[in-house]
């Protein structure tokens, strides 16, 4: 069920970002991947999982955003974080290139374009800041493959059941790249 209207805010997350990387933002960021992993959502964890279990990931995370190793998008409703996606940006040989991750998006409010939203803002982010190339990698059987490509995004490989879910249900890591300067 998506909820009523509500005015979603874009934020830039780190050192040069409107919101800042502090302890205030790991909280809610805690609290919004704890929810997507638990609603079964592709971010790093099978549900059931722990609050605790989340925010110990979470919290370098944070550190990288607050020393600019990586740069987050934030999707802000009222005061509730709806939508996150990081940007990590390459060094030395691969400095024109670089990673999106994490991208999720409160499980109450997918459908609502939100993911879309997300997507151009960190594209965009990423054309920005000079890059030619974007990967990600997404888990199969999410049928995550549709929304990617319609961001510009293109398959190219991947590894065999290297994320098991649960006893007897491994999937494929699929690769993804994309051109950021034409993919939006």
């Amino acid at each position: 069920m998506v909820p009523a209207a509500v005015t979603v805010e874009v934020h830039r997350v780190g050192p040069a970002g409107s919101l800042a990387a502090d302890s205030q933002f790991g909280v809610a960021l805690t609290t919004l991947w704890h929810a997507v992993s638990q609603a079964g959502g592709a971010v790093g964890f099978a549900p059931p999982v722990e609050r605790p279990a989340v925010a110990a990931k979470a919290a370098p995370v944070v550190d990288d955003l607050r020393s600019g190793r990586a740069q987050g998008i934030a999707l802000i409703a009222g005061h509730d974080l709806v939508g996150f996606g990081r940007l990590t940006p390459g060094t030395g040989i691969t400095a024109h290139t670089g990673s999106i991750t994490l991208v999720m998006i409160d499980p109450t409010r997918q459908g609502s374009g939100l993911g879309a939203l997300l997507m151009n803002e960190l594209m965009t982010l990423a054309a920005e800041l000079g890059l030619e190339r974007v990967e990600l990698s997404i888990r199969d059987g999410h049928r995550l493959d549709g929304f990617y490509r319609r961001h510009g995004f293109v398959e190219w490989g991947r590894r065999p059941g290297w994320v098991r879910v649960a006893d007897g249900d491994d999937r494929d890591e699929i690769f993804l790249w994309a051109d950021p300067r034409s993919a939006r």
